[in-house]
């Protein structure tokens, strides 16, 4: 009987997946088990990623904490965040308020786990970094040493660009350095971070202020070939009240915390105001409370829900005996012989939202009240100081910053690009190294002719059945422990301690996990879902669909799972591809060799009683990335899907009138494109079959002879660098087959130019689409197309 004649209906195109599962409940069924419902969908990125203005991998790095590999977890964070030591300590971190884990319990402690790899680091500290080869001639000067500055600096040496930084304070790190106490961030760390920059061959200049006429035409007459300005937000803004020009003790407090970080404090006296709610109030009251003042207010215009300053600063201060006036709005600074006295204060009350979307104070009549003060410190926001660029043609915005392009950071002027601060006013730090990542791209564009706005990434979605959060455990969120009140009077000691490793692991592993696998390019074993592919009947496409835990359907004969899917009426059938293979232990002859090149222990050689072995796979260790299928000599380990039979099924696609290209590639370097993107990668008269495996190290000589049998003109792998394989062993297997490929072609009488190996040095579609694209276009250059009589027969 046809499925048809049993309701359930056979599917033509692979696009009714992404029309069933898009957030919506479907009803799965699997064999004989119970048909049961689930929230199937996209699987989204991470929401902690998502969050991260920096695009940081915080699952990666938290999985591997939770699996005990420091050095690795740091890495991970490197890749986005040069600064790990010091966003570990000040960031504001969003990724903790978008953490599933706040649906069940507490958000995991991200931002204390970036501190702990970055100091277990120093206290175990590996080989100096070296200096990155200089590979262009091109060279570009970066204004200003904060977040912004270093994080451009940083990328653009990596690309091989020579690279100075001008900094006008005596030491390098801008607002990190000038504007932060050192009970927040100590500058031991400050100095280190930048020091591994610097190792990377940037070039520091400090006391090096950049102005006068036709300072930035004079830098690119130098040979600089662009140039960043990256000066941050120094320059405090004014409290525009009675008072203010009329006595003395009255002072800004980016001025107040750099005199103090600086080793030149002021007298504030015994009793300190500061005025303003944000992260800079928090530290100018705290910091005053270190100068031996006695009472410290803040005076704040809201109440504490609408305070910008971070809740656990707030709360800190308060301990610390900080006495914070809410609802309360400067009125005028009172004096007397030119010197502050205190000031006065109105109550007010919050009406209708302002332009920042919080609710705006309403002055009340009569309410006004004195506080006293010796210092008043004002912390209301700041803005840049641009007076640096004298008569330069720089177009800037109405709230005194440099107005660039949102999506470039390109200024009026061309090869002139500007970050951070200088562009948006005061953010956080982990806001400026986003910029200062956006910045370097768009210079590297830039310096390459090409255009500044970076292409949108295709990405074709995995399918993944949805965690149900009600149902995870609660865990109580780990603690970093905190220097004693006691401990902190007239001192700059550093007052969060860090994790201990055994907290650290502990807390990592409250991670849920959320968003693709293939976020993490370290897969690690302790990961509890099942890769599987969906297919449909009929159909040559599929898609990476993941399996949790609880959901494990019978196994028969490593056959696929059968089930059916019902939604919106109908029910479709559908096959669940396992790619973990398994091993025909007849043929097994006990090598090793499958054990050699699995980096998960999921392999393992067992006696027999000949005392001969064979190997046998631990499928909760196993990962199917393939690469002991292709290095098996006996043919003893089996795929369960890509197979020979898989194989031909997906070169039926070859179009015998057009040109030809066969694609093998790994699932993990950016392959994982839609269907538009595939398309634009052909041509008229050319044809491109994309074969996507687990790992391009599953790659054996037999497929690529097969699409040549089957009519393929060209053959294009691509598979990763070897440092950065999702599976590590896979890309080393594949430059050995690839090698192997072409002698075997050599010996056929065949051009060994038939064939090529690209790798990939990360997820980007757009790399990968214009990798083919340009492959394809020599393809259809060639006049000397291999004939018919050319192609193998195997």
């Amino acid at each position: 009987m046809k499925p048809e004649s049993r309701g359930i209906q056979t599917a033509e195109s692979s696009d009714l997946l992404s029309a069933f599962f898009t957030d919506r409940k479907v009803s799965l069924k699997f064999g004989r088990d119970r048909e049961n419902t689930y929230l199937i969908g996209p699987i989204q990125p991470s929401p902690c990623t998502w969050a991260c203005p920096a695009g940081v991998n915080v699952k990666a790095y938290v999985s591997l904490i939770a699996a005990g590999r420091f050095q690795a977890a740091l890495d991970v964070v490197r890749e986005r965040n040069p600064l790990p030591g010091i966003c570990g300590r000040i960031c504001t971190h969003p990724c903790e308020s978008y953490c599933n884990r706040n649906q069940i319990d507490d958000p995991v402690a991200i931002r204390e786990l970036k501190r702990f790899v970055a100091d277990y680091e120093l206290a175990h500290p590996p080989v100096k970094n070296k200096p990155i080869p200089r590979s262009r001639n091109e060279r570009v000067a970066i204004i200003g040493s904060g977040p912004a500055g270093l994080t451009a600096a940083n990328d653009l040496v990596r690309k091989g660009y020579g690279v100075t930084v001008f900094e006008a304070l005596p030491e390098p790190g801008g607002m990190l350095v000038a504007g932060i106490p050192a009970f927040r961030l100590p500058r031991d760390i400050i100095e280190a971070e930048i020091d591994f920059i610097r190792n990377l061959g940037v070039e520091i200049k400090t006391n090096t202020r950049i102005s006068g006429k036709q300072a930035l035409g004079k830098l690119l007459k130098k040979g600089f070939q662009a140039v960043l300005i990256a000066v941050g937000a120094h320059k405090g803004k004014k409290l525009n009240i009675p008072g203010e020009e009329e006595y003395t003790g009255i002072i800004d407090c980016v001025d107040f915390l750099n005199q103090v970080n600086f080793g030149n404090p002021p007298r504030v006296g015994e009793k300190v105001i500061v005025i303003g709610g944000g992260n800079s109030a928090l530290d100018s009251a705290r910091t005053a409370l270190r100068l031996e003042s006695k009472e410290v207010y803040i005076v704040y215009r809201r109440s504490r829900r609408e305070m910008p300053a971070d809740e656990a600063e707030i709360a800190e201060a308060v301990r610390e005996g900080i006495k914070i006036h809410y609802l309360a709005a400067p009125k005028q600074i009172l004096g007397r012989n030119g010197r502050v006295t205190g000031l006065e204060c109105l109550k007010v009350k919050l009406g209708e939202p302002d332009a920042s979307g919080r609710r705006r104070p309403v002055p009340i009549k009569g309410s006004e009240f004195i506080v006293e003060a010796d210092t008043i410190i004002s912390a209301i926001s700041q803005k840049p100081d641009l007076s640096f660029l004298g008569s330069e043609e720089l177009e800037t915005t109405s709230r005194g910053t440099l107005q660039v392009d949102e999506e470039t950071l390109a200024t009026s002027r061309p090869g002139i690009f500007a970050a951070g601060d200088a562009t948006t006013g005061p953010r956080t730090v982990i806001e400026a190294i986003a910029a200062g990542h956006v910045a370097a791209g768009a210079i590297d564009r830039y310096l390459n002719h090409e255009p500044l706005t970076e292409a949108a990434k295709p990405i074709k979605p995995e399918l993944e059945i949805r965690v149900d959060l009600k149902k995870e455990r609660k865990i109580p969120r780990a603690k970093a422990p905190m220097v004693p009140i006691s401990h902190r009077q007239n001192n700059f000691r550093e007052v969060e301690l860090g994790f201990t490793e055994a907290a650290a692991v502990a807390e990592a592993k409250r991670c849920l996990r959320c968003g693709p696998c293939s976020e993490c390019f370290i897969c690690v074993p302790e990961c509890p879902k099942e890769v599987t592919l969906m297919s449909l009947p009929g159909d040559r496409e599929e898609a990476l669909f993941r399996l949790p835990p609880e959901v494990r359907p019978e196994k028969h004969n490593h056959a696929p799972w059968k089930g059916v899917f019902t939604g919106q009426g109908k029910r479709y059938s559908f096959n669940l591809n396992p790619v973990l293979p398994f091993v025909k232990e007849t043929l097994c002859r006990g090598c090793g060799d499958c054990v050699a090149v699995c980096d998960y222990s999921a392999l393992q050689l067992f006696p027999t009683q000949n005392e001969l072995s064979f190997a046998r796979i631990d499928e909760n260790r196993c990962r199917g990335c393939g690469t002991c299928v292709a290095v098996c000599s006996t043919s003893a380990l089996t795929p369960r899907y890509f197979d020979q039979r898989w194989l031909t099924n997906k070169l039926s696609a070859i179009q015998p009138e057009k040109t030809n290209v066969v694609v093998f590639t790994c699932s993990w370097n950016g392959s994982q494109i839609d269907g538009p993107a595939l398309s634009d990668m052909e041509s008229k008269n050319t044809n491109v079959v994309l074969l996507r495996l687990m790992c391009s190290g599953q790659i054996e000589p037999a497929f690529v002879l097969r699409a040549f049998d089957q009519g393929a003109d060209r053959v294009l792998i691509t598979g990763c660098r070897e440092d950065r394989c999702h599976y590590e062993f896979g890309a080393k297997q594949a430059t050995g087959t690839f090698e192997k490929i072409r002698q075997l072609l050599f010996l056929m009488g065949m051009d060994s130019e038939r064939i090529r190996f690209e790798r990939l040095t990360d997820k980007d579609p757009v790399k990968f689409i214009e990798l083919v694209k340009r492959f394809t276009e020599e393809t259809g250059r060639n006049e000397n197309r291999p004939k018919e009589k050319e192609r193998v027969a195997l």
